[in-house]
């Protein structure tokens, strides 16, 4: 059996080319994985963090029933690096809230029914929904 000599370590070099771009590609796969979930859990963050502030306004709102009495109610609050508003109605015999929660791009709504605010306040339901 001859040998090339020339040929000697192409098959070495080619095994370390092959494995190079498998071992680049690999990486690459784990870098674009990862900006997906950080890009994923911010937009998450961003939903929590909307709901927590139409929240913040339903329960302002409850507050403000109980100090006033009032059924019929806009206002607007700028808490942290998001803003909230709420609406108080009493469109028949219940009187309801509608909290919106906006923080970066994402925002969140809530709504409150009350069944009766006198003598005490009872909540029929309290609820996220998608739109008004």
């Amino acid at each position: 059996m001859q040998y090339n000599k020339e040929a000697r370590g192409y098959i070495a070099l080619m095994s370390v080319i092959v494995l190079g771009a498998l071992g680049s590609a690999i990486m690459i796969s784990v870098m674009l994985q990862s900006i997906i979930t950080s890009k994923t859990d911010s937009s998450t963050q961003a939903g929590i963090q909307a709901r927590i502030l139409a929240m913040t306004c339903g329960e302002e709102a409850l507050q403000m029933i109980v100090e006033t009495g009032t059924s019929s109610r806009t206002a607007s609050l700028s808490v942290a690096s998001g803003t909230c508003s709420y609406t108080i109605s009493r469109p028949v015999s219940e009187t309801v809230i509608q909290g919106v929660g906006v923080f970066a791009s994402s925002t969140q709504r809530i709504v409150i029914r009350l069944a009766t605010t006198s003598p005490f306040m009872v909540l029929s339901s309290w609820q996220d929904v998608s739109d008004f």
